[in-house]
């Protein structure tokens, strides 16, 4: 098995970009938005200070996560399907079966996160996870 670090990382970093644009999109579209600011006097939901501080934040979970992921992508690529469309698509299976899905019960069985906000989670969570193991086949593979 052959292993560019390089590359590795460059799509790492690629995949948090296109995650982060495509997950501000759905976040950031009205009906999700409203959704969010019906729910903010949610004691399950943490109140920021600064909205400039959470977005960096954020970013910085993804592009750990994008990193990590694209690791994982490296060392399993051989055993995903031919072609990377359909490599990204299962490792977005991968990923929503590992992390999206898991987190989500968690948060469901142990704290009152509202439903709704675990539903729109769910949905956009999984959408980031297929964008990232999209964007990981093409610049990986």
């Amino acid at each position: 098995m052959e292993f560019d670090i390089l590359r590795t990382l460059l799509g790492g970093f690629l995949a948090s970009v296109a995650s982060f644009i495509v997950l501000g999109a759905l976040y950031g579209n009205p009906p999700v938005k409203k959704i969010y600011e019906d729910a903010e006097g949610s004691p399950a939901l943490k109140k920021w200070e600064s909205n400039p501080k959470y977005i960096f934040m954020q970013y910085v979970g993804m592009l750990i996560q994008c990193l990590l992921w694209a690791f994982v992508f490296a060392f399993v690529r051989d055993a995903l399907p031919a072609g990377s469309l359909c490599a990204g698509l299962v490792f977005g299976l991968i990923i929503m079966a590992m992390k999206i899905f898991p987190r989500l019960f968690d948060m469901w069985i142990q704290t009152y996160y509202p439903g709704k906000l675990l539903a729109t989670e769910f949905i956009n969570g999984s959408i980031g996870g297929f964008v990232v193991g999209i964007v990981l086949a093409y610049v990986i593979r």
